[in-house]
């Protein structure tokens, strides 16, 4: 049986479960740097609602095409077969010669990574996970293994992202980055407009969820409040099932602002001396490219993908254990203080994040389309089919065979 010959690219598909305004600003960048290659982009949406984050749908007109799986729905009210059902009908009207899968573990990917294969069609894996993230199971690794290896290249967060990826049987010539940005300018100008308008404080912005690690920041800003002379206040942007508890457990100088949808969020870095990022477990954390592209200061928990990429130690941040509050109500003080420079780190923060744009999503994505096409006529191997079959029968859950909290 011969291989066919690669197809030309002519059009790009970008799967995502639910299309948000993060999305939106990679897909506007990926839409002129396909175009300048006479490549047509359609982005396709898995479902609009989403049970996890409360974004608002995004419904505008866009540039390029947009298709819906499961319109008006969730995949968390959806059964995995339905899933699997709607995307594969997806892919069918779209035809696109090469597919950017978000993840490898749900049915909506499973879907298309199977659609790829069998239409001999480019599959690209849209990848954040590290080795790291959680405590990995021989037998489950084998599985990954076995579905990642049939992806053709991979677009990934960064540099222990890739390093996975690379574990997992991606050639690591075929492995491109970055994956996570945000609009750096819109942060920028947006958090430059409102500086200067009131007093600096300290800002963290997450789920509160027990991955978030919320609370070693409640708890390290309580240690550091009771030792300052003039502590700056804490700021808390966000929502999640955690939060009574963690008003509870907060003291003076606490503020619980609420979610903020994206358009409020250059206020709260503007308004912020520095930002605090306490994830225990979080794959990447675009919130950081957010205050980093805002122009402040860092610190950033090791438990965050990004922390090994974006934080350089004394130059635009620290990076402290999350499980030390003591060491965090450390690093509060000394980025209050009067000795630190606060300017020069912002501005090393924005330095670094420049590489970190939609722009360079774009790029990567088109380069690992190109150095995965020559590999694309291969069908779906015996064991990935069996192991497809197996999740088919077996995952009642669209997050049956997550090994990370969302």
């Amino acid at each position: 049986m011969t291989t066919p010959s690669p197809r030309p690219i002519g059009r790009v598909c970008v799967q995502w479960p639910r299309l948000g305004p993060y999305h939106l600003a990679r897909l506007r960048a990926l839409h002129a740097r396909l175009g300048a290659e006479g490549v047509a982009l359609t982005a396709l949406e898995t479902a609009t609602v989403d049970t996890t984050y409360a974004w608002r749908e995004e419904a505008g007109p866009t540039p390029y095409d947009r298709v819906c799986a499961l319109p008006g729905r969730s995949m968390a009210a959806t059964s995995p077969v339905q899933t699997r059902r709607a995307v594969t009908s997806a892919l069918d009207r779209i035809d696109a010669d090469a597919v950017a899968i978000t993840s490898y573990s749900t049915p909506d990917a499973h879907a298309a990574l199977a659609w790829c294969r069998r239409r001999s069609r480019v599959a690209v894996l849209l990848f954040d996970s590290r080795a790291e993230d959680a405590e990995r199971s021989p037998w489950r690794e084998r599985v990954k293994r076995t579905l990642v290896a049939q992806y053709d290249a991979a677009l990934v967060a960064g540099t222990p992202q890739a390093a996975y990826a690379v574990a997992l049987g991606v050639p690591r010539r075929r492995v491109f980055t970055p994956l996570d940005v945000v609009d750096n300018a819109f942060f920028r100008d947006g958090a430059a407009r409102e500086r200067g308008r009131g007093g600096v404080g300290f800002l963290s912005v997450n789920r509160f969820t027990e991955r978030k690690n919320v609370g070693l920041l409640v708890e390290a800003y309580r240690r550091y409040r009771a030792a300052a002379e003039a502590p700056w206040p804490l700021v808390l942007v966000g929502d999640g099932p955690l939060r009574p508890a963690l008003e509870r457990a907060a003291g003076e100088g606490v503020t619980f602002a609420g979610f903020a949808q994206i358009e409020a969020l250059p206020a709260h870095y503007g308004a912020a001396g520095a930002y605090v990022h306490p994830a225990r477990a979080d794959q990447w954390g675009l919130v950081v490219n957010e205050a980093m592209a805002s122009g402040l200061p860092v610190l950033v928990s090791s438990g965050a993908g990004c922390a090994r990429d974006l934080v350089r130690e004394g130059e635009n941040g620290f990076r402290f254990a999350p499980d030390d509050p003591g060491a965090l109500a450390d690093l509060l003080a000394h980025v209050a203080s009067d000795r630190t420079d606060r300017d020069a780190m912002g501005q090393a923060s924005q330095s670094i994040i420049a590489s970190y744009t939609p722009e360079a999503f774009a790029d990567g994505l088109w380069n690992a389309v190109r150095a995965g096409r020559p590999g694309s006529g291969r069908p779906l191997s015996p064991a990935a089919r069996a192991v497809l079959g197996a999740l088919a029968v077996a995952g009642r859950d669209h997050h049956a065979f997550h090994s990370v909290e969302a």
